[in-house]
């Protein structure tokens, strides 16, 4: 059950980065609500590094 909650998290995570990705534009200002987006998109891939690393994985 651990591993596939895990599993399912990064995989969110990784679909997430993906995303943003794709829909990131170089040009234009950032807001601050893009801003803060970004702070919470780091910090959801902070922790699925911190919890795979905690796993051995």
């Amino acid at each position: 059950m651990k591993n596939g909650f895990v599993a399912g998290m990064l995989l969110g995570a990784a679909a997430g980065a993906a995303a943003d990705l794709a829909l990131h534009t170089a040009s234009g200002k950032r807001t601050s609500a893009g801003r803060a987006m970004q702070t919470v998109t780091d910090a959801v891939d902070s922790a699925a590094a911190s919890v795979k690393h905690t796993m051995g994985r």
